[in-house]
């Protein structure tokens, strides 16, 4: 009968060294938005061709409620096999928001949506769903009013 002995400091290292390697331990949350827009587009089409909400989901500004875009767009979208043809993201207004517009086609024929982002931080946001911690009844501002 043989004994195997380990230091409690070798037994840690090894345990830390597989959480590492699968990518954290538990608790560990997906990272969310995306690093530039054009990854962001990409994240959304697979998620939308994968009919994969958790992924789009990410893609949500924090704070944002997104469940009733995403849904609607999956209806409309999900395990199409949406290919994309054209992808055209313009930054005109401020560096920190961007338009994507995109068209393609998949199993339901021509594709063509049109996402709204932001950066926040270091990280890209398409815009779905609302913040309920904003007032829904903003007055914005008016060229008939003083």
């Amino acid at each position: 009968m043989s004994r195997v002995s380990s230091s409690p400091g070798r037994v840690f290292g090894v345990i830390l060294a597989g959480c590492l390697a699968l990518g954290g331990c538990a608790g560990a949350e997906p990272e969310t938005g995306a690093p530039d827009p054009r990854t962001a587009v990409d994240v959304y089409v697979r998620g939308l061709n994968d009919n994969d909400y958790e992924a789009i989901a990410r893609l949500a500004p924090p704070l944002n409620d997104p469940s009733e875009a995403i849904r609607g767009r999956l209806a409309a979208y999900g395990g199409k096999g949406i290919t994309l043809a054209t992808v055209d993201i313009s930054s005109e207004i401020t560096p920190k928001v961007a338009k994507a517009r995109l068209e393609g086609a998949g199993a339901g024929g021509r594709y063509a949506e049109t996402l709204l982002m932001e950066r926040k931080g270091e990280r890209w946001y398409i815009a779905l769903g609302r913040n309920p911690a904003l007032p829904s009844d903003r007055v914005t501002a008016s060229t008939t009013r003083p």
